[in-house]
């Protein structure tokens, strides 16, 4: 199977032993993005995966199409412009400290700045069984906004499977109307089939609402029920975490399955849903049934908290052997 993804590429620079960044004088770096992260997965999984995206014209640039090829995405559809990647720094957590995102320059990235002259759109669709778009693509600016709905519309057009993940970002989108920013989410999950949200998406973004009395299970139920049923979708997905577990859902139009519970230790916190999302994505694509799809897709987010970045490297065969076995001191 193919998948392929657009979105941006994004630097990670982090201070090394959990230290904040106003105590260290060294930093580590690797890239990392949502697409990137998902295709990721889903190369460890056996497909494969292609990004679509702008990298900046020097070596910035090629050292991050190198990374992409090293974690097995086809950059063939990479083009090169401009000076800079977006960036942020993660100053990792420890105990009851959180971890902190600061993020730098992303909508004047070599991405950010990109047009639909950079993308031959047909070109880059042929052949292609999914087609990914993060949420964030259509916070950066009005440029990658219409190219991102351009993918989506000739995708669907192409009985290409589309796969949207919410992804909503308020700080990058401070310019925007509430009513602006409902409008151009509906635009895509109107032509959308999967779908990665929440009840806060659906209550907080798309003015959903439900009874008052429901508890939480109930609540989830109805708020995706209604997305589903308003906007054609062939299901909504997402998880509920806590500090110490994970659950995975998927909602049809007529119920909710939920995964087990499964333990959560987190070693590197960011990239954990997109772990989920690869998984999610895989059984989606190999027509598991809704109890197998939502359980492989809650053990690939949980085993995508235990490595280090944002990338997931966990296989099919890790995912598989925890579902059968549960954890294990050493394989042997």
């Amino acid at each position: 199977m193919k998948i392929l993804a657009f979105g941006e590429v994004m630097m990670r620079l982090m201070p090394p032993d959990y230290k904040m960044l106003s105590q260290g004088d060294e930093l580590k770096f690797l890239y990392t993005g949502t697409g990137v992260n998902i295709l990721s997965g889903l190369y460890q999984m056996g497909e494969e995966v292609y990004l679509t995206t702008v990298l900046p014209n020097n070596a910035v640039g090629k050292a991050g199409a190198g990374h992409l090829r090293q974690l097995g995405i086809k950059d063939d559809y990479v083009d090169y412009q401009g000076d800079h990647i977006g960036i942020y720094f993660l100053e990792a957590g420890y105990g009851s400290r959180a971890s902190q995102v600061t993020y730098l320059n992303r909508k004047e990235s070599s991405f950010g700045q990109s047009t639909l002259e950079n993308y031959d759109i047909d070109t880059i669709l042929e052949g292609m069984d999914i087609l990914h778009i993060c949420g964030i693509s259509l916070a950066l600016g009005e440029n990658t906004r219409q190219t991102a709905l351009a993918f989506i519309k000739k995708a669907h057009k192409k009985r290409i499977k589309v796969v949207f993940d919410c992804n909503f970002r308020p700080s990058l989108w401070s310019k925007a109307s509430h009513q602006e920013i409902k409008e151009i989410y509906e635009l895509v999950l109107c032509q959308a089939d999967f779908v990665f949200a929440g009840s806060k998406d659906a209550q907080l973004l798309l003015d959903l609402s439900c009874s008052a009395s429901f508890n939480e299970t109930e609540a989830l139920t109805d708020l995706l029920g209604q997305m589903i049923k308003k906007y054609n979708l062939q299901a909504v997905l997402g998880t509920r975490r806590t500090e110490h577990s994970i659950q995975g859902y998927i909602c049809r139009q007529d119920r909710l399955t939920l995964s087990q519970v499964y333990p959560l230790t987190i070693y590197d916190r960011v990239g954990g849903g997109d772990g989920f999302a690869a998984g999610a994505i895989y059984g989606i694509l190999h027509h598991y049934n809704d109890d197998d799809l939502i359980n492989y897709a809650a053990v690939s987010g949980m085993l995508a908290h235990t490595t280090y970045g944002d990338s997931p490297i966990t296989t099919k065969q890790d995912i598989e052997d925890y579902l059968k076995n549960g954890s294990s001191d050493i394989k042997r």
